[in-house]
Formats: C-alpha cells, sequence, structure tokens
C-alpha cells in the first residue's frame, strides 16, 4: 500500500493548485473508525470492542467473549470532482495553466486503511497500515503547496481491566513505521517540482514507540448505564526517529481527551449519545474544535448515526451482513484556524470480516449480566446478530 500512495500524492502535488486560505494543520483522522467517524468521533466512553485500541484501552475491559477481525479495508476522502480533472491535465491542449485555474478553490484528501485485530476479554492485538494525504495550494498570484502525506505500518497491543465493580483502566503500547512528511514548497520551486523529486521527499521513513492510557468509570442503572472515560493518548509525544538525519517525519501529539456516554438497551432498539471533549492539553485550539456530540441508534439490523464534530454535521450507517459489515460516515475536517473557516466535507467506507466466539467477559460471566458491558458478539463463530451488540 505504501508505494502506489507515496507515488499517487507526488502526483498530485505535482499537478493541483487551489484554495486561496490559511494553511492550518488539520485535526488527523488516521486511526479514527468509520463507525465514531459517523457519530462525530465522540466514541472514548463507548470504545468496547477492537476500537478500544485507539480510542481508549479500558474499554478492552468491556470486550466478550473472542473475537477476531479477519480484516477490515476502508477508503474515502474529499475532492474527488478535482481529482477527475486533474487525471485530465495531461490531456488537455488548452494549456496547463488554465487546466490547472479550473481546480481553484477546491480540496484533496485521501484515507486509505487496512487492519486485522484480535481481541478477549481484557486485552486486544493488532496490526494495521493506515495512510492519509491532505494537499493545499494557497495564493494562486505566489504559489504556495502545503501538503501532508502519512504511512503508518504498525502493531499495537492493549490491556484493560477492571478495578473493582465500577472502574476500569487501560494501556495500550504502538510500534509504528512512518512513511511520509509534511511538504511546504514557496513558489521559488514550483516550476522545478516532478514527481521523481517529491517522491524522494516522501519515501523517507523513521520508527516511533507510542503509548495510551484510559480509564472507565461505569455507573449501571436499572434500563441505562453511563460510562465517564478519561484518556491520555500518545503519552510525552510520538516522535519518529530515522536513520537518515535529512528526513524529518510529523510526531503525533499528545491528546488529553475527557469523555462520557449513556447506553439505553432495549429488546429491539437501543441508544447511545455521547459527548467527547478532545486536545484538552493543547492552548492553539478553539473550544469548538474540541468538541464532539454524536448518537447511535442501533437497530437489529443496521446502526443509524449522526453527531457534530469540530462544528460541521456527520452522518453515519452500519449494515450487519452476519459474517460481513459495512459501515459508511461523512464528517467535515477544519483546515482552518477557527471553527467554521474552511471545511473539508469528507466521505468513508469501510468493510469488513468478523469472527466471534462465546459471551463470557473478564470476570467470567456472560457480557448480558450488566455492569454496562454489552457483548460484542454473540455465541456464534458466525459473529453477531445485530450491530448493536458491538458495543
Amino acid at each position: 500500500m505504501q508505494l502506489p500512495l507515496i507515488r499517487l500524492a507526488a502526483v498530485l502535488i505535482v499537478t493541483v493548485l487551489f484554495s486561496t486560505e490559511t494553511w492550518a494543520g488539520p485535526i488527523r483522522t488516521i486511526n479514527s473508525s468509520t463507525r465514531a467517524l459517523g457519530m462525530g468521533d465522540a466514541f472514548t466512553a463507548l470504545a468496547a470492542d477492537d476500537s478500544a485500541l485507539f480510542y481508549n484501552p479500558a474499554g478492552l475491559a468491556k470486550v466478550a467473549g473472542l473475537n477476531w477481525k479477519v480484516f477490515s479495508l476502508r477508503a474515502g476522502g474529499s475532492g474527488y470532482e478535482a481529482l477527475t480533472q486533474m487525471q485530465n491535465l495531461n490531456s488537455d491542449d488548452g494549456g496547463f495553466a488554465d487546466a490547472i485555474g479550473e481546480l481553484y478553490g477546491e480540496t484533496i484528501s485521501l484515507n486509505i486503511g487496512g487492519s486485522s485485530i484480535f481481541t478477549a476479554p481484557m486485552f486486544g492485538f493488532g496490526v494495521y497500515n493506515h495512510s492519509d494525504v491532505i494537499i493545499q495550494i494557497n495564493n494562486p498570484v505566489s504559489p504556495e503547496i502545503n501538503a501532508t502525506v502519512i504511512n503508518d505500518y504498525g502493531y499495537v497491543f492493549g490491556f484493560g481491566a477492571p478495578i473493582g465493580p465500577f472502574l476500569q483502566l487501560g494501556l495500550d503500547l504502538k510500534y509504528i513505521k512512518r512513511t511520509g512528511g509534511e511538504l511546504p514548497f514557496g513558489p521559488g520551486s514550483i516550476a522545478d517540482l516532478n514527481p521523481d523529486a517529491i517522491t524522494q521527499r516522501i519515501t523517507g521513513w523513521g520508527v516511533g514507540y507510542g503509548a495510551d492510557l484510559g480509564m472507565n468509570l461505569v455507573v449501571p442503572a436499572p434500563f441505562f448505564s453511563a460510562t465517564f472515560a478519561a484518556v491520555w493518548r500518545n503519552v510525552g509525544v510520538t516522535r519518529f526517529r530515522s536513520e537518515d538525519p535529512n528526513t524529518v517525519l510529523p510526531s503525533e501529539d499528545n491528546d488529553i481527551t475527557l469523555g462520557t456516554a449513556l447506553l439505553f438497551d432495549f429488546p429491539l432498539v437501543s441508544v447511545a449519545p455521547a459527548i467527547d471533549i478532545r486536545y484538552l492539553n493543547r492552548a492553539d485550539l478553539q473550544l469548538m474544535r474540541k468538541l464532539n456530540f454524536g448518537l447511535e441508534i442501533g437497530l437489529p439490523l443496521i446502526d443509524i448515526r449522526g453527531g457534530f464534530r469540530e462544528g460541521y454535521y456527520t452522518a453515519g450507517l452500519g449494515v450487519n451482513l452476519g459474517l460481513f459489515k459495512v459501515d459508511v460516515a461523512t464528517y467535515g475536517v477544519e483546515l482552518g484556524e477557527y471553527p467554521g473557516q474552511i471545511e473539508d466535507r469528507r466521505y468513508l467506507l469501510e468493510f469488513a470480516m468478523d469472527l466471534g466466539v462465546g459471551n463470557f467477559t473478564a470476570g467470567g460471566s456472560s457480557a448480558s449480566g450488566g455492569k454496562g458491558a454489552k457483548s460484542s458478539r454473540s455465541g456464534s463463530i458466525w459473529g453477531s446478530g445485530r450491530l448493536k451488540k458491538r458495543r
């Protein structure tokens, strides 16, 4: 996946000129799940399956049975019309500059990934390959290209345990091989750009080691459960070191998040509203960029999702096909410096194959026995009969 993505990114950077707005680093979604993005990415207090390895390792204490996500493949992004126009540039007889002008004001982003993850009560292990590309060029009079190209190949291991009847603690450790870089080019260098030169800039790689800490406080009630969560992602900042001293790779910032969620679970329907406040440790982000709101309604065969992320609406749908599951989502990413300045509307599709057996939890009891823990699978190896069982 790495080389094709890098070649495509190089071609995109060379051939696309667009947008006059100021470039500001967006909040990355490289490890976000499609399900979570559909409900505003407010998922810290709800993660109770393989997603806990990326959102909140304390959620592994809620995992029921033995579960293997054999594969999960996702692809999406934005700017498809601009991408189509870009593919026609080489055959444009009217002049390259005129063709570029038609792309003014567009944004192109790509999100591609795959993973395979095994979870059991209290622990999980996975391997993943996630890629993210964002390209923007400012000021058509004196163009400046800003692009971020990231491809992560990594391993993650997590552990979560109940500490008493209400408290859960978790830790995960990550090994990441990162390829890519952040590429600013001024007007003096754009004329000399070519795919080979850019490929050289973004094929450098380095290795990083990261850790996440999580905590859940679960309060059960007769008809619902409430979860209060706190997570510290990328403890101490995840930095990447390369054997090449000229290679500089983007780091992963600290992310201190507080979240809360309610789960109302009835025989034929469940309702789960959630709120996350992310990046509490970052003063450079305005409050609305830190707030995520979401809601998921679980029905026997589908999940319906909606929410707000960085002030923009999100929507999603999950369909249970037995052994296979399909999730789709649309969400907004802020490219500017303040909420509501520059929205990048993105779309994501994920297709997964899940196997699961058993319905026991960390305490050895059935997952349907209360304490706020819901089964992520039925007793059949063919997986869950309802999407809401994944919580």
